[in-house]
């Protein structure tokens, strides 16, 4: 594309790359490059330990290019977010889970309760290929651009996996009704538990727990990240080495203080006497 200094009035053309960034369907994150160097626009990502050195289109030839600053996803650059199970490891638990509850009878269902609109689709297919059961959410029309899960959602309530929404989620729940109103089959009550999938609730934790955590009589937590763990962070900036660095956001009571002193000896800048600015 070409861009006009609007104060000099003088046209460059950059070069803009989309490469895959793992957070949710579609999301992609946004390589530049121009005469003035090459910057990195990660967005939200989600990319696992040495998946940066499997992007052709982030090396030339058999080497990195040569990146000038990377803006980049810091949601858990906290050392309490160190690891965060893969989403492979986080699906197997939530599978094991749903499989051993929903083979106990048809009346026995599982509500997801999934915080974001979008983000799961990984989840619901998976869940639905393994178990042949479709998954029922509020709208179809909300995911009329990814085919291929349409085939793993339905509208029809009476299935064993839910993750339709209401705005009082919580309160539907707490008196046996799924979000989408089902209480009973055939005049047979349901038997309900719900998974929640969650990260921060993770990294709270004192002490490290399995992937998913009973959290009441019929409530689960189950780990499930859309966004780098702290060691995918650094393995993610060791492998491209940028001159510069900055956090697109902070962490959860996090400075950006904090977040620069982890992130900034892992770039060519950095200077180990360097005087404090």
């Amino acid at each position: 594309i070409s861009l006009v200094d609007e104060t000099s009035g003088e046209k460059e053309d950059i070069e803009v790359t989309l490469l895959p960034a793992g957070h949710c369907p579609g999301s992609v994150m946004f390589l530049f490059e121009g005469e003035n160097g090459t910057v990195l626009y990660t967005g939200d990502f989600r990319l696992a330990k040495g998946e940066a050195a499997r992007m052709a289109l982030l090396h030339s030839g058999t080497r990195v290019k040569d990146i000038q600053s990377v803006y980049l996803d810091t949601t858990f650059c906290d050392p309490k977010f160190y690891h965060i199970p893969s989403r492979e490891e986080c699906l197997n638990g939530i599978l094991e889970l749903v499989r051993s509850w929903t083979s106990l009878t048809r009346y026995h269902v599982v509500w997801l309760n999934c915080k974001a609109a979008y983000g799961y689709e990984y989840l619901f297919i998976n869940l639905s290929e393994e178990l042949g059961i479709k998954v029922h959410v509020n709208r179809l029309d909300m995911f009329r651009n990814m085919p291929e899960i349409l085939y793993h959602i339905t509208t029809d309530r009476h299935t064993q996996i839910h993750a339709c929404r209401h705005p009082r989620d919580d309160d539907c729940f707490r008196w046996n009704r799924l979000p989408c109103g089902m209480t009973c089959q055939n005049g047979t009550p349901l038997h309900i538990i719900s998974i929640k999938p969650s990260t921060m609730w993770f990294g709270e934790r004192m002490k490290k727990t399995s992937v998913i955590v009973r959290t009441g009589e019929s409530t689960y937590r189950a780990c499930f990240s859309f966004h780098s763990s702290y060691s995918e962070i650094k393995d993610f900036l060791s492998y491209i080495r940028p001159v510069n660095v900055y956090p697109n956001v902070l962490p959860a009571g996090g400075t950006e203080d904090k977040v620069m002193e982890i992130l900034k000896p892992l770039c060519r800048s950095y200077r180990r006497n360097a005087e404090p600015r």
